[in-house]
């Protein structure tokens, strides 16, 4: 059995589920995912997680009947509900039910950040999670300095400091300082790197923004201005320039 994370996204949308352990893992809150309430339950038979973030329509049962069994059997874990059903009266089954936050799809990711912080800081005072859990590490600063991609030579540099990329970096982020400030979905991106929309390409894509992430990271202790933009693709927030 692998280890079981801090946070389990239990999300059947892939697009959705990547973006948030994407975001979760960046911002140092440990997380995997899970398309369906058996790989949930398979994943944390022998270990449950601190957290987890619940959808409602799985695939193959109601997130709210999961969550219900989860509180029963783990009443320490922290559940939050973060769904597309928004009426009142889903809102009061999920409170009821035994979720300690309950948010609708479309809410940023810093929001549901806020929200599973808030709730293990809860669980560290009430069910004795460790603080080290939710006391993460602080981010590397994000430079106000232009980054430049010199598509060429493969390199990304800000200041003095060089990052070497692959040809799948360069083509990433080429398309992607084309639009600072804008969106580009995953779908254009791929495109653009001459891959087809597949989900096997959209995974290679997320774990190829990890894996630069971490390159820029380790090598010039700046955190890469490129945000997962939640359900839609990815955002070039800073000032760049391709050459």
């Amino acid at each position: 059995m692998s280890q079981v994370h801090p946070i389990i996204v239990v999300e059947d949308d892939p697009d959705l589920r990547c973006d948030l352990v994407d975001y979760l893992n960046l911002k140092h809150l440990p997380a995997s995912g899970v398309a369906t309430a058996q790989g949930f339950w398979t994943l944390t038979a022998s270990q449950p997680p601190q957290l987890v973030l619940m959808d409602i329509g799985l695939p193959d049962a109601s997130g709210l009947a999961v969550a219900r069994q989860l509180r029963q059997r783990h009443p320490q874990v922290g559940i939050v509900m973060l769904t597309s059903f928004g009426d009142d009266s889903t809102r009061v089954d999920g409170l009821e039910g035994g979720a300690d936050a309950y948010l609708v799809k479309g809410v940023s990711l810093e929001v549901i950040e806020a929200t599973c912080r808030s709730v293990m800081r809860r669980l560290n005072l009430q069910a004795g999670v460790p603080q080290a859990a939710q006391a993460p590490a602080a981010l590397p600063p994000e430079s106000s300095d232009p980054w430049h991609l010199n598509v060429e030579r493969g390199e990304l540099r800000l200041g003095r400091g060089l990052v070497g990329l692959t040809l799948t970096e360069v083509s990433f982020l080429q398309r992607l300082m084309q639009t600072p400030g804008g969106v580009v979905s995953r779908t254009e991106l791929l495109a653009h790197m001459g891959k087809a929309d597949t989900l096997n390409n959209l995974r290679n894509l997320d774990g190829c923004v990890a894996r630069l992430r971490r390159k820029v990271d380790q090598e010039l202790a700046q955190t890469m201005p490129v945000r997962s933009h939640y359900g839609q693709g990815y955002v070039s927030t800073g000032p760049c320039q391709v050459g």
